[in-house]
């Protein structure tokens, strides 16, 4: 979620008490049985395709079912998406190349924290001053305040400079929140909302934002594809949180706890090319070192991401509602970028690290809690400048960060000793980092996303309300887990 969306539904939390509940409570009853209860269940197999959470998490509640669970992973690690790295810094330092935030309203990822005794740590600053930096102006905002729009080298109308940033960005966006309804409810969303399915820009201009005011909304992010009911859902999904998390020592954490319980069902190296099924059963076709192999299940688990799953061929063929889904909803183009500094000097200047450009990119302080007196100043891009990054070479990309880096935290050049990145736009198991629905596509495919079909099953962060979020992969896994459940018992 961008900083814009985070600062209006700070506002939201206290007058939106009320959360959803239909859809946890059936989740909750439909895997409310004991690990193996249902005896008739240890004759069920079922074929999990991906490892990242939304995966681990439905072969975790399976497995405690008594399924007998197989797992197919491409990558040899398990997270999909939650990548924690640790290479090639120094002094045990490490940065989250995927998820690297939790709400205090994800129920289920706090749910699996706590199951397996994992420690969280705030994630946002509580001390020091955030920098904005627009059209080359520096301005230092102290953590709790919002940035002065009086001295912001932008145009903005009169009564904007008079709301401010927090205040306009309220009437222009954050007003509609209620119009949205349930987005967990099972007919969600309605018709009424597809005025919601045009960009972002040009909503803001439909409400009459000034020029100013569309350039300073999605600051340090490029947002321009997005459907603004997306923008919207992501903000009222968040309404009631009040504190943000990390996971102490890595979000890698928590899908190596799941893998842990689940590693003999587990085949890394494994890429799903195509699935078959009939009334009877259903067929996974693999590589192993390059070679076809098959595995058979009464069930399947898709949880692989929808550009990855555009490779893979499907017998009989999917509805087309369904590959039209698969083939049309894009993902947000990213890429990380992480410069290590031989200290954290910024913090001698009453700084804590944090930033937000209008180039654009967002820039996090990744240890801030970590050991030692060695930092690492994290690029987060998408959009135009993701595929700026993406497409240069390594040296390339750590000298362009640089250059915008020192404008933002000047200093940086003089203590930078090294530099690791991760592009998602050529991970060629993900293809982007979450799924970016453009207007018109959240009410055309959403629905969609879910249904099975035969004997196959959908999971993923695409295919949950919680879009773009580790609740989301989890959420949709545990779904998942229960709609197989319930078919069986």
């Amino acid at each position: 979620m961008p900083r814009s969306a985070r600062r209006g539904q700070d506002d939201l939390a206290g007058n939106e008490q009320e959360y959803i509940v239909d859809r946890r409570t059936f989740l909750q009853a439909a895997l409310a049985l004991p690990a193996g209860s249902a005896s008739q269940s240890t004759a069920q197999r079922v074929i999990v395709a991906g490892a990242g959470l939304a995966g681990l998490a439905a072969a975790y509640e399976l497995d405690r079912l008594g399924c007998q669970v197989t797992i197919l992973e491409a990558r040899t690690r398990p997270g999909g998406r939650v990548f924690t790295m640790r290479e090639p810094f120094s002094d045990g330092l490490y940065a989250e190349a995927g998820a690297a935030r939790i709400q205090d309203s994800h129920q289920l990822t706090l749910k699996y924290a706590k199951q397996f005794h994992l420690t969280l740590d705030p994630f946002w600053p509580t001390e020091g001053a955030n920098i904005a930096y627009v059209r080359g102006r520096r301005m230092a905002i102290p953590v709790g305040e919002q940035v002065d729009l009086t001295q912001v080298p932008l145009e903005f109308s009169t009564e904007e400079r008079r709301m401010g940033l927090r205040g306009s960005l309220g009437k222009y966006l954050f007003s509609h929140i209620r119009e949205l309804g349930d987005p967990a409810g099972p007919d969600w969303p309605p018709a009424s909302l597809r005025r919601f399915e045009v960009s972002l820009p040009d909503f803001l201009s439909q409400q009459g934002a000034s020029a100013g005011m569309r350039e300073m909304t999605p600051l340090g992010h490029d947002l321009g594809g997005m459907s603004v009911l997306q923008f919207l859902r992501d903000a009222r999904m968040a309404a009631t949180t009040k504190q943000w998390h990390k996971i102490r020592g890595g979000n890698d954490q928590l899908p190596k706890a799941l893998a842990a319980k689940l590693a003999e069902k587990i085949l890394y190296g494994a890429p799903v090319i195509r699935i078959e099924q009939d009334q009877n059963s259903v067929r996974a076709v693999y590589l192993r070192a390059g070679t076809a192999a098959t595995v058979t299940g009464d069930y399947m688990v898709c949880a692989l991401p929808l550009p990855v799953m555009r490779r893979v061929e499907v017998r009989p063929a999917l509805s087309p509602q369904k590959r039209a889904a698969i083939d049309q909803i894009d993902y947000i183009p990213a890429a990380r970028v992480f410069l290590q500094s031989r200290s954290r000097f910024w913090l001698k200047r009453g700084e804590n690290g944090w930033a937000t450009t209008d180039d654009p990119m967002d820039v996090w302080d990744y240890t801030r809690d970590q050991p030692g007196g060695r930092g690492i100043l994290g690029a987060y891009t998408t959009g135009r400048t993701a595929l700026e990054i993406t497409y240069r070479d390594p040296t390339d990309r750590a000298q362009l960060v640089l250059d915008k880096m020192e404008r933002v935290h000047p200093g940086m050049r003089d203590q930078y000793e090294g530099s690791a990145s991760h592009s998602w736009v050529t991970d060629r198991w993900s293809l982007g980092a979450a799924a970016e629905f453009k207007a018109g596509q959240l009410s055309e495919f959403y629905k969609v996303l879910s249904v099975p079909e035969g004997r196959i099953h959908f999971a993923g962060e695409h295919a949950s309300p919680w879009n773009g979020w580790m609740n989301g992969a989890l959420e949709s896994g545990n779904r998942a887990a229960a709609e197989i459940g319930g078919r069986f018992r």
